[in-house]
């Protein structure tokens, strides 16, 4: 079977002799991974790849100060993580705002180029920012919180403006790439559980996130959810509108064997390898002893593809990622 074969086995939950995964670095341990093997093209046969994809829509053109501008109008100040310095709107009001052009949020034939170079592997692509972490960024994290009870009205309309923009991104992908899933990604949850509550998560997101689901399975694409944080409180919520794999699994927010039990032959699973505390502060021994773990406990009826949470960030120490790489390598189902 071709890697992609392996990872499309994996939706249907049918097991296959290989454990499929996805290691992604970010912050300089890929490099630092090479030259602990000698070589920057160390993937090449050190492991298998099977998945290649991520987010798209972060473009953005440069200002003073070192800042940058985002397609939706919103003032960045870049780094290993995110700093925003203004939001585009002050007020409760879409008044004057206008939305980008989906065309805008991609390099659409570089993306093409890339998945067409690499015909064996499970494509996955999607628009980063979803509804929730799409809204609070055009508005303020604190504003958007308290915009969920004291302007219900214009949350609504500025819901329905973001989820337009990504149901045509759906589209968009459909058309111009040859991906095997949608990749979606929304954090509505931090490590305690669901932010906004579910109630109000239920009001205003299920329906639109439901919408989401519904445009990708008309274009044939399964959707796989990117969302961190403790997600349990909504996992039935996501397996009732149809939500087809999620991502990242963070295991210090969730309890892994529970979300295995709860969604086995529903929905497929794509993460679980700690990145806030196992690689960054864990021993080698550690990250060797855990990988083997889920590989054994996480994958009895398939279903799984095991990854780190996030991709390894730059405070992995280069062992810890190599013993990373080293343990998938043993990825023969036993």
């Amino acid at each position: 079977m071709t890697p992609r074969e392996v990872v499309k086995a994996a939706f249907r939950f049918e097991p296959t002799d290989e454990i499929p995964y996805w290691v992604s670095m970010d912050g300089g341990v890929d490099h630092r991974v090479g030259e602990h093997y000698g070589t920057p093209d160390w993937r090449q046969g050190r492991i298998k790849d099977y998945v290649w994809g991520g987010h798209f829509g972060f473009a953005d053109k440069p200002m003073e100060n070192g800042l940058f501008m985002d397609a939706f109008g919103v003032l960045i100040q870049p780094g290993n993580i995110l700093h925003i310095v203004r939001a585009p709107l002050e007020k409760p009001s879409l008044s004057g705002y206008r939305w980008p052009e989906v065309s805008s949020l991609a390099l659409w034939d570089d993306l093409a180029g890339e998945i067409a170079a690499h015909p064996d592997l499970f494509h996955i692509r999607g628009l980063g920012f979803g509804l929730f972490e799409r809204a609070w960024l055009m508005r303020g994290f604190e504003n958007f919180l308290m915009d969920l009870h004291e302007h219900p009205d214009f949350v609504e309309e500025l819901l329905d403006g973001i989820m337009a923009i990504h149901l045509q991104a759906i589209e968009t992908v459909a058309k111009k790439l040859k991906v095997d899933a949608y990749f979606g990604g929304d954090d509505f949850c931090d490590q305690r559980g669901v932010i906004m509550g579910p109630q109000l998560w239920r009001k205003f997101f299920k329906p639109r996130q439901a919408q989401i689901v519904q445009r990708c399975h008309q274009v044939g694409l399964p959707l796989v959810l990117h969302s961190c944080g403790n997600l349990l409180p909504l996992v039935d919520d996501l397996m009732e509108i149809g939500l087809d794999g999620l991502e990242s699994l963070q295991p210090e927010a969730m309890d892994l064997p529970e979300l295995r039990r709860r969604t086995e032959g529903r929905m497929m699973l794509m993460g679980g390898v700690g990145v806030q505390h196992l690689m960054p502060f864990g021993k080698p021994e550690e990250v060797t002893r855990e990988v083997r773990r889920l590989m054994q406990d996480m994958t009895r009826r398939g279903g799984y593809v095991l990854a780190p949470a996030k991709p390894l960030q730059s405070d992995t120490p280069t062992a810890n990622a190599v013993a990373l790489v080293e343990a998938v390598r043993d990825n023969k189902r036993s």
